[in-house]
């Protein structure tokens, strides 16, 4: 049956239309269409928003609250109802039940990269849920950059507004000003106001996404050509995502404080609550592809925090050391290139994923490395869950899978496990923040034995672990 195709290069062009139609009709359109149809029940919503569930109906009855609706016998109000209202009881400047801890003007965007050189490690589905983790346990408003041309990412967020697949989607790349013609030596200077319309709404409440995409691959062409260009600064190839956030966040610095929320009666503005939605993002979450090129290299260089998703076994751990050994390479390069980055302190670790806890091999390896340094691998872990796996094959978060009867347990145990990792990355990435207790719930489940200190004591007082110091990350 030779000769069906016209060469290679024929059979790649046909093959990439027939999978793109075929995963457009079966999978993506599917998800997009039935994107966060699931309901929070009134206990649900007591545990996202860390109160009493009476003190919830009493807020709910003023007028101005979210109405929800009743699905058999219980009222049940959307995650936008959910985030409406944490920030109505945050306006309030005499209520102490919830904060919104929205950041100020001046505030630093503490940007967190999520990176490895292997895939299958679960980075995108840990990326995600940390974005969403952010959105509805703390009301965050977040970027997320997805970096990676396939997009994976990125279906966990869009619905049938967004287009991810479209080879003309508009990415970070794009974002950071790099021409798509790669004969082309000179970036495009966008203004502010252009380069806030990269960032796509999503129906998360709360969160943006510069969606990945097809101009992603050309990049490493571009950032090679840059290097040829008699501009001083567009040489500057590794800083160019750092830069297009840092000009970006001059012109969208936050305005609105939580008790601007309100009008001169006291009821809730809805209209300055839907603008301080989008004025700015309090953090950013950057997925990237598996990979060290130099499109994914600006993706780390524009971090505060890297968060390496890996998992446990012999080989992978030996793919982790090559991809160490090639990150310092480029960071050494980078110092040394005029105008270096200036790195901030942060609480870079890897993040073990997919942890077999039937035997305890990966425990023991995760063990033996905490106990070499104790900042640079976290303690808190994804488990291998079967029942990730339902909500993933739909390319939808635990948070927002509805699950069948059978599954609720196992999707409850992977949210719980979700929400300590995320809480974990948060706290070592950004201070000040309320500590919720998932660490510690996950620390009482599988650290019985007191090998691992709580982060909180008796007394309930905001303490997170220590952040460690930049010889500690290089070590």
């Amino acid at each position: 049956m030779a000769g069906i195709f016209g060469g290679i290069p024929d059979f790649v062009e046909q093959a990439q239309n027939y999978v793109s139609d075929a995963f457009s009709r079966v999978r993506l359109d599917q998800t997009r269409r039935n994107r966060i149809l699931r309901r929070i029940t009134m206990l649900e919503a007591a545990e996202i928003l860390g109160c009493d569930r009476s003190w919830l109906y009493t807020l709910l009855k003023r007028p101005d609250a979210p109405k929800g609706e009743v699905r058999g016998r219980e009222k049940t109000l959307s995650l936008a109802d959910v985030m409406k209202v944490r920030a109505m009881a945050a306006a309030n400047p005499n209520s102490r039940t919830l904060t919104l801890p929205w950041r100020r003007t001046g505030d630093p965007l503490p940007v967190i990269t999520f990176n490895s050189l292997k895939g299958g490690t679960g980075k995108s589905s840990s990326s995600a849920h940390f974005a969403q983790f952010c959105a509805i346990y703390y009301g965050l408003r977040v970027g997320v950059i997805d970096a990676d041309p396939q997009s994976t990412c990125s279906l966990y967020f869009v619905n049938d507004k967004v287009e991810v697949i479209d080879p003309d989607v508009e990415t970070f790349t794009d974002f950071m000003g790099l021409p798509r013609d790669g004969t082309v030596r000179r970036r495009t200077k966008h203004d502010t106001l252009r380069m806030n319309s990269f960032w796509k709404p999503t129906p998360w409440p709360g969160i943006r996404l510069i969606p990945g995409g097809a101009s992603i691959q050309v990049a490493d062409i571009a950032l090679y050509m840059m290097t040829q260009s008699e501009n001083p600064e567009d040489k500057q190839i590794f800083r160019m995502l750092r830069d297009a956030i840092t000009e970006w966040d001059k012109g969208f610095q936050p305005r609105t404080a939580p008790e601007d929320l309100t009008d001169s009666e006291g009821n809730f503005d809805d209209h300055a609550y839907e603008r301080a939605l989008t004025e700015c993002v309090d953090i950013i979450v950057i997925d990237t592809a598996p990979s060290l090129s130099l499109a994914q290299v600006n993706a780390v260089m524009a971090a505060d925090t890297l968060i390496v998703p890996q998992t446990m076994k012999g080989f992978d751990l030996s793919t982790l050391h090559t991809y160490l050994g090639s990150l310092d390479e480029y960071l050494y390069f980078a110092s040394k290139l005029p105008n270096p980055i200036k790195f901030r302190d942060s609480g870079s670790m890897v993040l073990p994923t997919l942890v077999n806890t039937l035997n305890d091999v990966d425990i023991r390896t995760i063990g033996e490395l905490y106990s070499v340094n104790p900042d640079f691998i976290s303690p808190i872990y994804y488990r291998s869950q079967d029942a990730a796996a339902n909500a993933f094959q739909k390319y939808q978060s635990a948070y927002e899978f509805v699950p069948e009867k059978g599954q609720r347990l196992g999707i409850r145990n992977v949210i719980a496990n979700a929400n300590a990792v995320s809480e974990h990355i948060l706290h070592r990435a950004v201070a000040g923040l309320p500590v919720r207790g998932f660490v510690d719930a996950f620390i009482d489940e599988r650290y019985a034995d007191g090998s691992i200190p709580k982060w909180s004591q008796a007394g309930g007082r905001d303490v997170t672990l220590k952040t460690p110091r930049k010889k500690e990350i290089a070590a």
